[in-house]
C-alpha cells in the first residue's frame, strides 16, 4: 500500500476526512487552468502529480522529496508519463530552469523542514512571473488540536498508525492557549527534520506574506468553520 493510499483508506473516519478533503481542495484550486509545468516540493509519493496530469491541469512537471523511498515511489507512479523528473532537494536548481515554472505545490511538507524561508528562497526563483503557489500545513495549534489527537488516538488503536503524544499540561498550552512554544518539541530547536508537535501555521502565514502575494486561504475539511475545528489551512498566492 502507498502512502497516500495509507492516509485516505486506513486510519478512521476522521483520519481519512481530513487527507481526502485536504488533497481534493488542493485540487480544486487549480480550476480549468491548465499549467505547463508543475513542480510537487515534498511530493511523496508522487500521487498528488499524477492526479493533476490525469485531470488534464498540468503538463509536466518536477517532484522533489528528501526521502529515498518515496522518490522511489514516485518513480513508480509517474513510470507510465513521460515529462516528469524527480530528485532530493539539493537537485532542485540543477532539475530546473530559472523563471520556468507555473505550477508549485508545497503541501504538508514546510512544517516538516528546519528552515521554511530558506525553501521558499529557492522555489520562487524557479517560478515565472504570475505563476501559482499552493500551500498547506496541518493545524497543531487551538482548539482543532484536541479533534486531531482524538482522531489519531482512535486510528492508533489499530495500530501503526503513529503520532506524537502530548502530556495534559501540553495539550491544555497548545489546545486552549494557543501557544505552543512552551513546551518541548521538535520545533523548539534548529533541526534538521521536523515533526507537527509544536507547528504553529500563524508563524509560516507571516512569511508567505513576506515573500509571495497571498491571494486565498482556505481551511480544510469545513471551510466554514476557519482555524477552530480544521485540520489543515492552505494558501493560494501568486509569485510577486
Amino acid at each position: 500500500m502507498s502512502y497516500s493510499e495509507r492516509l485516505l483508506q486506513q486510519g478512521n473516519t476522521l483520519t481519512r476526512v481530513a487527507h481526502r478533503s485536504r488533497f481534493q481542495a488542493v485540487l480544486n484550486v487549480l480550476g480549468d487552468r491548465k499549467y505547463s509545468r508543475a513542480l510537487d516540493y515534498g511530493c511523496g509519493d508522487g500521487w498528488l502529480l499524477r492526479v493533476a496530469y490525469e485531470q488534464g491541469a498540468i503538463e509536466s512537471g518536477f517532484g522533489i522529496d528528501i526521502a529515498p523511498e518515496m522518490i522511489a515511489a514516485s518513480q513508480e507512479t509517474l513510470k507510465d508519463i513521460p515529462g516528469f523528473q524527480l530528485g532530493f532537494p539539493p537537485d532542485t536548481t540543477t532539475l530546473i530552469s530559472p523563471q520556468s515554472l507555473d505550477l508549485v505545490f508545497c503541501t504538508e511538507t514546510l512544517e516538516h523542514v528546519c528552515d521554511p524561508e530558506a525553501v521558499l528562497d529557492t522555489v520562487l526563483p524557479l517560478c515565472q512571473p504570475n505563476a501559482t503557489l499552493v500551500i498547506s500545513v496541518p493545524i497543531e495549534v487551538g482548539p482543532s488540536l484536541l479533534v486531531k489527537q482524538t482522531g489519531r488516538y482512535l486510528a492508533n488503536l489499530k495500530g501503526g498508525y503513529g503520532y506524537e503524544r502530548y502530556t495534559p499540561s501540553e495539550l491544555f498550552s497548545a489546545a486552549i492557549l494557543w501557544d505552543c512554544k512552551s513546551f518541548p518539541s521538535s520545533h523548539a530547536d534548529r533541526l534538521s527534520y521536523r515533526a507537527h508537535k509544536g507547528f504553529d501555521y500563524r508563524d509560516l502565514e507571516a512569511l508567505l506574506q513576506e515573500k509571495i502575494a497571498v491571494e486565498k486561504k482556505l481551511f480544510s475539511p469545513f471551510p466554514m468553520m476557519g482555524s477552530l475545528f480544521n485540520s489543515t489551512a492552505i494558501w493560494v498566492g501568486k509569485t510577486l
